[in-house]
């Protein structure tokens, strides 16, 4: 079954207008079209001798056809064998934060302009404060992270702002005896935000849940004229959450995102669709359906019940990037969504056991 137990929902607000099933579909006809196809694609059909297109007349149909994504292709895979002939135009290579082993390479377009529209559309839930954006440390070059702070602040008709991480280097810092190399590097990155914050006019940062919980952070917040704070690259526990919210930043939208360059941006759910006291203070995201379907599995791929945790699995399903059935190193609770949003919800993903040992959990 798939992750809602049905395939008819449609996202009014992402950009795709159609059923799940209906746009695997697309996606398939896309990367195995045969004269405009995906060349990796085209080649692993001819390696397992079937045709995809026969075979997938819906979402249900992946985990019967395609095993486990192996992410390794992405680290060696030269990335115009990942994206279908039939993508033109500007271009552009993302790569992961490279914190857990070689970065992995992907090769997009529209992509990203997408996932900022759709995250803004959610924001107008939360009737979040727009205008001018800094970011404070997401990687920038080739991390998926500063482009999206760029595209956010364009649908506002606002300016982006950007102090931007080596999250390698700081992955470097934090594997050494001392702190001390590790915390400066932080000073650096936020002396470069105080900068900014004291020339320009800045309404919302989007930074890290980490970073938040710095004193100079809270600092800088509370001396400035930001109004809205957006915070992902690592798990968040209740119990700070609850801090972030009745203490620290009481006076700032806060609002939680759930993403990677692979998979996109989750936001957390608007309080006006779940209430803050029916959630707990549990961080609830909801996926940019059908774009990207993260299901939460068993150590056997099924799907636990709603209210359990299990790893993320990831299936991205767009024109330009096909990655079907990728297992996250996070682990999460699978949540029954509701109206708007009505596919299932990720609670408060976090690093899993067997990946904590690799996994930064610092600055990123």
């Amino acid at each position: 079954m798939t992750m809602t137990g049905t395939t008819s929902w449609m996202n009014p607000y992402g950009p795709v207008d159609t059923t799940l099933n209906k746009w695997t579909r697309r996606v398939i006809e896309t990367h195995f079209d045969p004269d405009t196809g995906t060349p990796f694609w085209l080649d692993w059909q001819e390696a397992q001798g079937i045709d995809v297109r026969a075979r997938v007349t819906g979402f249900d149909d992946l985990t019967d056809i395609f095993e486990p994504f192996d992410e390794d292709v992405l680290r060696t895979l030269p990335v115009e064998q990942f994206v279908p002939r039939s993508l033109n135009g500007e271009r552009r290579v993302y790569e992961t934060g490279g914190t857990t082993g070689a970065p992995k390479r992907v090769l997009m377009r529209d992509y990203w302009r997408q996932q900022a529209r759709w995250m803004a559309r959610v924001l107008d839930h939360w009737e979040f404060p727009t205008g001018n954006v800094l970011g404070v440390a997401p990687p920038g070059g080739a991390n998926n992270a500063g482009t999206f702070v760029q595209h956010l602040a364009h649908e506002w008709g606002s300016l982006p702002f950007h102090v931007t991480m080596d999250p390698r280097w700081a992955k470097r810092l934090s594997e050494r005896p001392s702190r001390e190399e590790f915390d400066e590097y932080v000073d650096h990155l936020l002396e470069q935000a105080e900068r900014v914050l004291g020339s320009q006019s800045i309404d919302v940062m989007f930074t890290t849940a980490r970073l938040l919980e710095r004193p100079a952070v809270r600092d800088l917040v509370a001396n400035s004229g930001i109004d809205g704070i957006i915070h992902g690259g690592t798990s968040l526990d209740r119990d700070t959450y609850r801090v972030f919210r009745e203490k620290w930043y009481a006076d700032q939208t806060l609002v939680g995102e759930y993403g990677n360059t692979l998979m996109g941006v989750a936001p957390e759910v608007p309080p006006t669709i779940s209430a803050p006291e029916d959630r707990g203070y549990h961080l609830d995201y909801v996926p940019c359906y059908p774009q990207f379907v993260p299901e939460i599995v068993d150590d056997d791929g099924g799907l636990v019940d709603y209210g359990e945790r299990g790893t993320v699995r990831l299936t991205v399903l767009n024109k330009e990037f096909f990655l079907p059935l990728f297992e996250e190193r996070d682990v999460a609770t699978r949540i029954r969504g509701t109206d708007p949003f009505p596919w299932d919800w990720v609670r408060t993903p976090a690093t899993g056991e067997d990946a904590e040992q690799n996994a930064v959990e610092g600055v990123y």
